[in-house]
């Protein structure tokens, strides 16, 4: 079982260790689109201040060497050509356009549902089409101060910052003329193990622009965290499967150890009655003995004696599963506690005669409560007894009666061994008895206080054991008023 957990755990540690790489390796192309992204964006918005914008807002119609837009050398009716036809392009298109523009001149960036149809790419067709737009001109790794390579890392920062909150550019670098990969062997001190690193642009010059960055292991946690908390629900569940596997484990050889003391002290208790009898029989049968009628009648007694004692043993064992199993209904009655206690001790009494010291405190009230008088005397004489049992002929032996609040309390006192403290609990277990090993010089079977605790919870109430600081014991039974 507990390999299966292992075995489970590292399962669970491997599957959650692939799925934070799989999205680390998702979040690098995002962001890495993203970077290419941005710099489309960065290109039209620079054409647009660059040429568009001019362009829109010239009016001399008559001098158009006087608007300055793309390269020196550009004739001037080619200028004016591209401006009657980006005029009459934009007029066609004036609202998407206008939202174009204001989106530009007041928050510099490009709105999302207007790169769907990409109809603005149309503009740099116009540009191309009059040699007014050229795009050698915006090689970002000419020199990290162009304006291209500022407005690019500007718009990707604030895209960054809408799109993966935390997340945060912690270097950068350009590269020029190098292999991606030998850079990477030889720069193992910058791109430590586990960085969040891209290539945000790379050519066929082996031109490079590298961004690192900070802060994504918890936003990569916050994306897994649904596989993380199932992951914490398998284990959980596992190992309170786990747990109460072991348990039941645990519980199971209990039950085997009690069975197997229960088969060995019933074996006992068994075996005693039967031999006397058998020995009572076989002396009448082959001893001749049967013309003494005074012997006959005497080993009949003895058989007889015997045989009422196999009798009330299964007649124990029966009652206490049909009490278990609610089988056999209580008949309560209103009964005086006093009188009651009082004339059980009395007939203990008188059965052990002067083998026995025992005494009875009572309570100077009337005390009247509903109960099984047949079980609850069974229950009390059984406490009597088992002191008298494990206490030996000197043992001394008090009953007491009172009320304290809400309850009627009947306790059981005597000044015997006790019972060792690890099995004051287990007492009322079924079948179970204090270890003794194989010593057999206490006779019982391990239900008469498993029987008592079934009488008192039948009437509501409790039975509880404790030793005393000195020696002895003391059973309590506790009866709601």
């Amino acid at each position: 079982m507990i390999l299966s957990m292992i075995l489970l755990i590292t399962f669970v540690a491997y599957w959650l260790h692939s799925q934070y790489y799989n999205e680390k390796e998702t979040l690098q192309i995002e962001l890495s689109q993203l970077y290419y992204n941005t710099t489309q964006d960065a290109e039209f918005i620079l054409y647009y201040q660059s040429t568009i914008k001019p362009a829109l807002n010239f009016n001399d119609s008559l001098d158009f060497n006087q608007l300055k837009i793309g390269n020196k050398d550009i004739d001037p009716n080619q200028k004016q050509a591209y401006v009657e036809d980006l005029t009459q392009f934009i007029d066609a298109n004036k609202k998407l356009y206008n939202e174009l523009f204001d989106a530009i001149e007041n928050k510099q960036i490009i709105p999302e549902h207007l790169k769907k149809d990409f109809q603005y790419y149309n503009l740099y067709t116009i540009g191309y089409k009059y040699q007014i737009y050229n795009r050698t001109n915006l090689d970002l790794f000419k020199q990290t101060e162009a304006p291209i390579y500022v407005l690019s890392k500007s718009l990707y920062i604030k895209s960054i910052n809408k799109k993966f909150q935390g997340l945060k550019i912690s270097s950068e670098k350009q590269i020029i003329d190098v292999n991606l990969e030998d850079y990477r062997s030889g720069n193992k001190a910058w791109i430590k193990k586990g960085e969040l690193e891209i290539v945000a642009f790379h050519n066929r010059k082996n031109k490079m622009l590298i961004f690192q960055f900070e802060n994504y292991f918890l936003y990569l946690i916050a994306i897994i965290l649904p596989q993380i908390i199932f992951a914490f629900i398998l284990i959980g569940f596992s190992f309170f499967a786990l747990l109460f596997a072991y348990r039941s484990y645990l519980t199971q050889e209990r039950l085997n150890l009690l069975r197997s003391d229960f088969v060995s002290n019933i074996t006992h208790e068994l075996k005693i009655p039967v031999a006397t009898a058998k020995a009572a029989m076989e002396a009448i049968l082959n001893f001749g003995i049967t013309d003494d009628k005074e012997k006959t009648k005497s080993y009949l007694n003895m058989v007889a004696l015997e045989m009422n004692r196999l009798d009330n043993l299964t007649t124990r064992v029966l009652e206490h599963s049909r009490l278990e199993n609610n089988q056999h209904p209580l008949h309560k009655e209103e009964t005086e506690m006093n009188l009651f206690v009082e004339r059980i001790v009395e007939s203990v009494q008188l059965f052990y005669a002067d083998s026995i010291n025992i005494k009875y405190n009572n309570t100077p009230d009337s005390i009247y409560i509903p109960i099984d008088q047949v079980y609850i005397e069974g229950v009390i004489r059984n406490l009597i007894e088992n002191s008298k049992k494990y206490g030996g002929n000197d043992v001394n032996i008090t009953v007491s009666l009172w009320k304290k609040d809400l309850h009627i309390y009947v306790s059981v006192v005597d000044d015997g061994p006790g019972i060792p403290k690890k099995y004051l609990t287990k007492v009322f277990d079924r079948f179970f008895r204090v270890p003794t090993g194989d010593k057999h010089n206490v006779k019982g079977f391990g239900l008469g206080l498993s029987f008592a605790a079934l009488v008192m919870k039948q009437h509501n109430g409790s039975i509880k054991a404790n030793n005393l600081p000195d020696s002895g014991c003391e059973f309590t039974l506790k009866f709601p008023a």
